[in-house]
């Protein structure tokens, strides 16, 4: 068929529309592929209406186990009795998108840390049609992070250990060899078997302090 043989009813705007339609069905497969990031729809309410194969595996439902549900059933019971998810709609409703980290709850109970982005979707005329939703798994993130915290908290530790030892024991030391000296100096029995049970003391605190440093800097070598 030539270019003269096509019929003049077929106007731009039927064309038009089949290129959206394809379109539309382009970015939705392009959706569905994506199985890092859970990416679905909300209705103005909060009602899921579409899932990605990224938000089944990330989340653990199923497109029939979850379309038609509230989304605040990814929240965490806190979250949802502290009004959480409302807000979220709201702030991206009023702001056009809204992104928050925090910990969410998947079908099996567990509970994941969550990087997700909420957009506001508009008609033409400015009406809230729904919201697109990205969610991101980042729980090995946040525990690389905590581990480096709790390794920086081990170093504080040790720093304040050698900080003690050099300190407070090379003081308890000093003030233990002024008594030894002193007691050639005193005569009164009494008085002598006082400063004797002082320097006993100042040696047995030398002792426990020495231990307790040991057992920071085993503990740090060890966690």
């Amino acid at each position: 068929m030539t270019g003269s043989d096509i019929p003049s009813s077929i106007d731009s705007s039927a064309l038009a529309g089949t290129t959206t339609v394809v379109r539309s069905r382009l970015a939705s497969l392009l959706v569905d592929a994506v199985d890092e990031y859970a990416i679905y729809a909300l209705d103005p309410n909060g009602v899921v209406t579409t899932w990605n194969r990224g938000a089944q595996r990330i989340k653990g439902y199923t497109a029939e186990e979850i379309v038609g549900r509230d989304f605040a059933v990814f929240f965490t019971p806190e979250d949802v009795d502290a009004g959480k998810p409302a807000r979220e709609l709201a702030a991206a409703a009023a702001q056009g998108h809204s992104r928050d980290e925090g910990w969410r709850v998947r079908k099996d109970g567990s509970r994941f840390w969550a990087n997700v982005t909420l957009t506001a979707i508009v008609d033409s005329d400015g009406h809230l049609d729904g919201f697109a939703k990205i969610t991101r798994d980042d729980t090995d993130r946040r525990q690389m992070e905590e581990q480096v915290r709790r390794l920086e908290l081990l170093s504080d530790r040790e720093r304040i250990a050698h900080a003690m030892h050099e300190t407070i024991v090379h003081t308890i030391f000093e003030a233990s060899l002024t008594l030894e000296g002193a007691l050639k100096l005193i005569g009164h029995p009494v008085a002598l078997q006082r400063v004797r049970s002082a320097i006993d003391t100042l040696d047995s605190t030398l002792k426990q302090i020495r231990t307790i440093v040991l057992d920071l800097d085993t503990s740090g070598a060890g966690g």
